[in-house]
């Protein structure tokens, strides 16, 4: 690839970032990033995870910054009031004159993008190396006194106009993962574009996410019945949606057909503790076989990527409107 000056260095970077646009939000192997053609063809490596930055030989940009859990500086994203994100970089040692660095620093000056990896495990950890694939980033910022580059992190929306990608079937649910990401709101943004696609479309993504955080498991009874054609396990709302509670995925909780039925009467809560909390009201029902009842304080089943944990402004939002409301 050429250097600055020729647009093919450009357009070869954004079609990188195109086609590996399906799994922003996700945690992925450090295989992934290190020999990215084996999942994703006609992509050599998305980061190969020796230091911070990765830029390919001949461009003019860095393609990747991946902030390591052995910072120095502990890295850690923050949440912006217009749902974008920000994380603080710490560049390779040797200053503004070594290579890399200074191409960070072009990004910045050329407004370019770049792809932000955050590592969430070490090679000890029982899977190996991982790291979040956050999405894109703008350089904002360096400040030479702490040596941190702030990169912000861009939401969907602005994600499909930089990169010219319209909300096909797959990137439906890249767009509702990416939300985790970003600063919590508990109902449909009607402003952003993954609201505009049809409901059809998008339970069945929000469906596909709950279900793998929590391993088509029941959050609450840790039952579960998947094969290739059927999973007894709903995704559910925590808010409703009939109450256009947000297709965030920390809106969702895995649930058994009968546990999910009973969640929605406020026969039961999720604490902030995440433990079941049974309405002492429901107690007075006519109940036989319906070991629900036998589980108040029971701890749930909690997806092992915090990202995905029950919000709890929406557990709080159930509690007040739904189990609080409850009437035999």
């Amino acid at each position: 690839m050429a250097l600055s000056s020729n647009p093919g260095d450009q357009e070869e970077r954004l079609r990188i970032f195109r086609a590996i646009a399906p799994h922003f939000g996700k945690v992925l192997p450090a295989s992934f990033f290190q020999k990215t053609y084996t999942v994703v063809p006609g992509i050599d490596r998305v980061h190969h995870l020796i230091e911070g930055i990765y830029k390919p030989a001949g461009s003019a940009y860095p393609l990747s910054v991946a902030s390591m859990l052995k910072s120095q500086y502990s890295d850690q994203v923050h949440y912006n009031p217009d749902r974008t994100w920000w994380i603080q970089y710490s560049p390779k040692d040797g200053g503004m004159n070594m290579a890399v660095n200074t191409a960070l620093i072009r990004c910045m000056a050329d407004h370019q993008p770049i792809l932000v990896l955050r590592q969430v495990a070490d090679k000890t950890g029982p899977q190996g190396a991982q790291h979040r694939l956050l999405g894109l980033g703008y350089v904002e910022t360096f400040d030479a006194a702490t040596n941190l580059f702030r990169i912000r992190g861009l939401e969907w929306d602005e994600i499909g106009a930089v990169l010219g990608l319209d909300l096909s079937d797959d990137l439906v649910e890249t767009a509702l993962r990416l939300e985790s990401l970003e600063k919590w709101m508990p109902f449909e943004a009607v402003n952003r574009s993954v609201y505009t696609v049809t409901r059809q479309k998008r339970d069945a993504a929000f469906v596909r996410i709950v279900l793998d955080n929590y391993g088509h498991t029941c959050a609450v009874t840790g039952l579960r019945f998947q094969s290739n054609s059927h999973t007894e396990a709903h995704g559910a709302h925590i808010i409703g949606k009939e109450e256009r509670g947000t297709d965030d995925p920390r809106n969702g909780l895995a649930l058994s057909r009968s546990v999910h039925w009973a969640f929605d009467q406020g026969i039961f809560r999720i604490s902030d503790q995440y433990e079941v909390v049974i309405n002492p009201k429901a107690r007075a029902a006519s109940i036989a076989n319906f070991p629900l009842m036998e589980m108040d304080r029971k701890k749930i089943y909690l997806p092992k990527d915090k990202y995905y944990h029950p919000h709890p402004e929406a557990l709080a939002w159930h509690k007040a409107e739904v189990f609080d409301r409850f009437t035999l």
